[in-house]
């Protein structure tokens, strides 16, 4: 055997410093290595092999790492190289191969890299190719999802429709092995597919029928042969699923099953699980009408709503129907439903402040004369006092504090009478309804009273009949709230809202004065959000001063002749508003606890008010659930 003396010397340094690569004698001519490696560096491997082969590499920088090879067989240079990239593979490396160098790349970035294309289909082993497999029979789209397991992650597999073909990347013993697969899948017996418009049949009766016929010939497993069908109820056709042999059988059967008969009319009952049928009904009904230009297709469809199973009775033809069917799907859904609480707080604060000084004085002689002051916005005024005395009947003494004082002078007689009255009041008013409603649907609540309100009266005609009589008129007073939400895209909520808070007066002669505060207006919030509706900011002042003339501009003496009264009233009225959108039963059965929730905490809780006892035997169950055991 010739051996070269550079090769013994570079293996036998080699073999000293690593045991790597050491070459044996063998009978024959050719030179042989075997090859030997523990924990080496790669770049090592790759220096050795270039100086067996001949080949010149460029490395690139991200290739490192220590690689290990064990075997006892003599292997020749070419050997060496393929056993050279079954390394580099493991170690997720790989070898492209280009005109002057070959390329050491990590695989991750090899489908970059310039591949040579294998056109002839000759090549094999472990070096990194592309092959474009046409196809004859079957399409490139069905084959692509059976064969991209068989692909690594560094490859690539593609197909091209419009020349029925495969582009594959990868080593080429694996391309090797998808073209022998790829070759006996594309047979002149592939499935096909094929689609089928019925005229005259409905698509779910023939589609059933063609279903038991499949699976009463078929077994577990599919047999080779068989047919799939999938019925298209939208545009009443079949889609058909097989070998060429199979379609064309089964074509013909549905020819001959799609043909006009004598009552084409198909009776359906539909029962909604939502929606309302009398509404359904007209909807269809106005669709129908409008849709159908055909008059008598328009007279054969006939659609009634019986109220008591809130179900829709339909009769119409089979393209029809399964168009109604569709609308109908799409309207039966559950809607969501909207929580509305509204808060209303007002907070009122009341000042009265009145002082009133009144003078009299008269002469003992019956002839002489009477005079004095009386004012009556300070409080009972000296002239309804003295008619009282005078017909013996109890003076009308004011609230406050009424001191009097009366002395004599010879014939002259005096009095003074001094009214005073300050008077604070106070109300924080907090009301809090709510109300649940569907999706663009109206709700209302009154919380309040229902008063009567007198409208007319009789007592006698003009011939002095007596036949007297009131007619009266009742009317809601309290809170009023009514709202239609409609949810928007996006958990927004568009919302009409009338919220009214009145109440009772005072009642007089001419009937009942209520005081009334009423909001209109549309507004749009986000569900949760809490919103300011309007309010009302009142400040109203009243001060009203009775003097004598003259008398009464007097600093400080004038006093005694003036009566003054100041009233100061300040109103602060909010109106806030939160939507909630619940749009399952969870979200709806989490507010009715919570609601409840807040009503057991004030039964075991209840607002603290001195000289009141608070203590109340709790009636309800601590948990919804067990309110109606």
């Amino acid at each position: 055997m010739r051996v070269l003396t550079l090769s013994l010397i570079l293996a036998l340094f080699f073999v000293l410093s690593n045991p790597s690569l050491a070459q044996e004698p063998t009978p024959g001519n050719d030179d042989t290595w075997t090859v030997n490696l523990k924990e080496a560096e790669i770049s090592a491997l790759v220096d050795q092999v270039s100086a067996i082969t001949g080949r010149s590499f460029v490395v690139d920088p991200r290739v490192r790492g220590k690689v290990t090879v064990v075997s006892q067989t003599p292997m020749d240079a070419e050997s060496i190289y393929e056993l050279f990239l079954v390394v580099l593979s493991i170690h997720g490396f790989i070898a492209v191969e280009g005109g002057e160098a070959t390329k050491i790349l990590p695989n991750a970035v090899a489908r970059q890299a310039a591949i040579p294309l294998d056109s002839d289909g000759f090549m094999r082993g472990e070096v990194l190719i592309t092959r474009v497999i046409p196809l004859q029979n079957t399409p490139a789209a069905e084959l692509i999802p059976i064969l991209r397991p068989l692909v690594p992650q560094y490859g690539h597999l593609a197909g091209v429709p419009s020349a029925n073909a495969i582009i594959i990347s990868d080593h080429a013993e694996n391309v090797s092995r998808i073209a022998e697969i790829v070759e006996r899948l594309d047979q002149e017996e592939s499935e096909l597919i094929k689609i089928v418009d019925l005229e005259h049949a409905w698509v779910g009766h023939v589609g059933g029928l063609l279903e038991q016929m499949v699976s009463q010939s078929g077994r577990q497993e599919r047999p080779q042969g068989a047919i799939r069908i999938i019925a298209d109820e939208r545009s009443n056709r079949l889609i058909l699923k097989g070998t060429e042999k199979s379609l064309e059988e089964y074509r013909s059967l549905i020819q001959s099953l799609d043909v006009p008969v004598k009552d084409t009319g198909s009776t359906q009952v539909i029962r909604l699980n939502h929606a309302d049928a009398v509404q359904i009904s007209d909807l269809l009904k106005a669709l129908i009408d409008g849709q159908l230009d055909d008059s008598d297709i328009r007279h054969t469809v006939s659609i009634q709503a019986d109220e008591s199973l809130n179900a829709l009775v339909i009769r119409a033809e089979p393209s029809v129907m399964t168009e109604l069917q569709s609308v109908i799907s799409q309207l039966d859904i559950r809607r969501a439903q909207v929580l509305i609480e509204a808060v209303i707080v007002e907070v009122v604060g009341d000042s009265l402040n009145q002082l009133g000084v009144q003078l009299a004085a008269r002469s003992t002689d019956s002839l002489g004369p009477v005079g004095g002051t009386s004012f009556s916005n300070a409080g009972s005024s000296l002239g309804g006092i003295l008619t009282n005395l005078a017909t013996q009947t109890p003076p009308n003494i004011g609230d406050g504090m009424n001191l009097g004082v009366a002395t004599s002078s010879g014939d002259v007689e005096m009095g003074a009478l001094l009214q005073a009255l300050s008077q604070v009041s106070n109300a924080n008013l907090l009301s809090t309804p709510s109300v649940l409603t569907l999706d663009n649907q109206e709700a209302r609540i009154l919380v309040g009273q229902n008063v009567p309100v007198r409208t007319g009266s009789y007592t006698t005609d003009g011939s002095g009949a007596s036949n007297p009589f009131t007619t009266i008129q009742r009317q809601d007073v309290g809170i009023v709230l009514r709202t239609t939400p409609s949810i928007y895209e996006g958990d927004a909520v568009r919302m009409q809202v009338e919220l009214e808070a009145s109440s009772v007066l005072s009642e007089g002669t001419d009937g009942i004065i209520t005081n009334k505060r009423e909001i209109q207006t549309t507004i749009l919030a986000d569900n949760n959000e809490t919103i300011v509706l309007g309010g009302l900011i009142k400040d109203d002042v009243q001060e009203s001063i009775s003097k004598v003339p003259l008398l009464g501009d007097i600093p400080l003496i004038g006093r005694l002749f003036q009566a003054r009264r100041q009233r100061v009233e300040k109103r602060n009225l909010l109106v806030f508003l939160r939507p909630t959108i619940l749009l399952t039963q969870e979200d709806s059965s989490a507010i009715s606890r919570r609601q409840y929730q807040g009503i057991y905490e004030l039964q075991m809780n209840p607002p603290k008010m001195s000289g009141i006892p608070t203590r109340i035997q709790p009636n309800l169950p601590e948990n919804l659930e067990d309110l109606y055991n």
